[in-house]
Parts: C-alpha cells; structure tokens; sequence
C-alpha cells in the first residue's frame, strides 16, 4: 500500500492543536515511544489500555463534575434513583427480591455506580462492554441488549444517555447514564 493512497482516506480525528504546546509534542513522541516498544507482558500492549490507567481517575472526577455529583453511594441500587429512597432495600442475596417494584439494577449492568448529589440519588453509571451487549452470536434472543437498556429506561422513567469516555477500560467500554428527566432540564 503506498502513501499517496492513504491521502485519500478520511480523517482519522482531530488535528494537532495550533499551536502545538511543548507538553503536547513530549505526549505525542511519549505514545510512539510506547507503541514502538514490545512490553514484556503482552496484556499491555495496547496503549487504550495505558491511557485508560494514567487518565482514569481525571475522567471519573471530570464526569462527576459535569453532573453536578457529590459522592458515589456504597451501593450501585438503581431503584433508589426510581424511587427516592434514602438506602437499598435489596437484600444481599436476592438482588431483586421485590417483583412489584423496581429492581436492583438495570439490564448489562456492569461497573456500575449510583452517584449522590446532597446525598440524594442523582445519576446510575455504569460501563458495559459492547460484546457483551451486542451478542451476535447468540443463540437466543435477546440479541441485542440495548434495546432492554433503553425499554428499562422508558418503563421506570428515565433518560439515558450514553458517553463516549469511559473512565472503566478506556477504549474497551461504554459509559451508559441513567437519570430522571428532571435533573437535566
């Protein structure tokens, strides 16, 4: 394949910032220094996985200001965020325990967190793996969860959304939100 080719390709994203600040170009020669290099363990050769360990925790918080949160709760119960109440009322061996009410947690619930604002539920996160929502090899439907994802939402109420930046294996997972309409309004 020749160079000229690829000139002819879509962009592959944003450009260099202009202009390009010293700390940016030590980033840039920081990554190809990096990708150029074989690591002995082969787990870590992928540089989402690296950036994900340096940046994860700078997402997390920049997430958590941009929703106005105070605190994650100690547990991920997403009928608090439904109902309001003030803890979980779920029991430890049977997540789901009360059939007429909302449950436990929403369908692909993965790395999930409920979040607080003044100590009141606000926001339920939680990063899933595409594979694992998006099951084309799967035997029995659902083959697709992300329609349960979102039914869920429309029966309890809630608004979700999903974010391209994940603080949860950063290139490797999608940080879906649920949230009641009216905190974003």
């Amino acid at each position: 394949m020749t160079d000229n080719i690829r000139d002819d390709w879509p962009t592959p994203g944003p450009n260099e910032p202009v202009p390009a600040w010293n700390e940016y170009e030590q980033l840039r020669e920081a990554v190809h220094n990096y990708l150029d290099h074989q690591p002995d363990d082969p787990t870590w050769d992928d540089i989402w996985r690296a950036l994900g360990a340096i940046m994860g925790e700078y997402q997390r918080d920049a997430f958590a200001g941009a929703f106005g949160l105070d605190e994650p709760a100690e547990t991920a119960c997403i009928r608090r965020l439904i109902t309001g109440e003030a803890e979980c009322l779920h029991s430890p061996l049977e997540a789901d325990s009360d059939p007429s009410g909302p449950p436990h947690k929403p369908p692909a619930s993965d790395h999930a967190t409920l979040w607080l604002d003044n100590g009141e539920p606000a926001v339920y996160s939680m990063h899933v793996y595409p594979g694992n929502i998006e099951r084309f090899d799967a035997d029995d439907p659902p083959y697709n969860l992300w329609f349960n994802i979102f039914e869920f939402a429309a029966e309890w109420g809630l608004e979700v959304s999903v974010l391209p930046k994940s603080w949860y294996n950063l290139g490797s997972t999608v940080h879906v939100v649920f949230y009641p309409p009216e905190r974003h309004r």
